[in-house]
């Protein structure tokens, strides 16, 4: 079964050559390539295009528009299942065999991994790489966008999500991603958390009087750059 590794971009232009890299390794056929480029001021260079990488650009410049763009990398993925991460989360060629491998005929089913940074610290925010069905995602409302704009919560309420629609998490410690978070580019961009903590208090509580329901999505403009 073939996958989509789709990862969110946002003017990280050094991650793209590890990501190169690591896609050259990858056993052909057997995966599909998206970046989504959430209105990077530099936007990804065409001339950066592997074979099979397709590239999809956020017109709208929305600050921190994570759900949003995590929404849109399901939407436009090919497959039945879509690995979804942070552009610094590198899938290496020892991950991708150990994910190939994995049990993927239950839609029910969200994987999750380990992430290592180079010095060998291990850590984990689940949400921040999941491997899951497209058709499962959207059935359960996929992320929540009224986060976006604002810094922060949307991958923890999208966490209590999985569990409020009754998804099996499970989180694989044996297949580790190469992660390079101090290589991103989001450092100038507010992160005032007080916005998103206030609406993460109203739909946890929503969620526990079982009538939280999601929005629209993809409430943005958005394109195809390449394929």
């Amino acid at each position: 079964m073939q996958i989509t590794i789709s990862h969110i971009f946002y003017n990280q232009h050094r991650m793209l050559s590890l990501h190169r890299a690591a896609w050259a390794q990858h056993p052909k056929g057997s995966v599909r390539y998206t970046l989504i480029d959430d209105n990077s001021p530099i936007p990804i260079d065409c001339a950066f295009q592997p074979q099979t990488v397709e590239i999809y650009r956020v017109l709208d410049s929305i600050d921190w528009n994570i759900s949003g763009a995590r929404n849109l990398a399901f939407h436009v993925a090919q497959t039945e299942w879509v690995f979804c991460a942070d552009i610094d989360h590198v899938v290496t060629p020892r991950a991708l065999s150990a994910i190939l491998e994995l049990d993927l005929s239950d839609p029910n089913t969200v994987y999750t991994f380990a992430r290592r940074i180079p010095d060998g610290i291990y850590g984990c925010m689940y949400t921040h790489n999941v491997l899951m069905n497209k058709q499962k995602y959207f059935e359960i409302g996929g992320n929540d966008e009224d986060f976006a704009g604002n810094y922060g919560a949307e991958d923890t309420f999208f966490g209590r999500c999985l569990v409020y629609h009754n998804l099996r998490v499970t989180h694989c410690d044996h297949i580790v991603l190469d992660w390079r978070p101090h290589m991103g580019a989001t450092k100038n961009l507010p992160r005032d958390k007080s916005i998103n903590a206030a609406i993460f208090a109203e739909k946890a509580k929503d969620l526990k009087d079982g009538t939280y329901v999601n929005g629209p999505v993809l409430r943005f403009r958005w394109s195809r750059v390449i394929s």
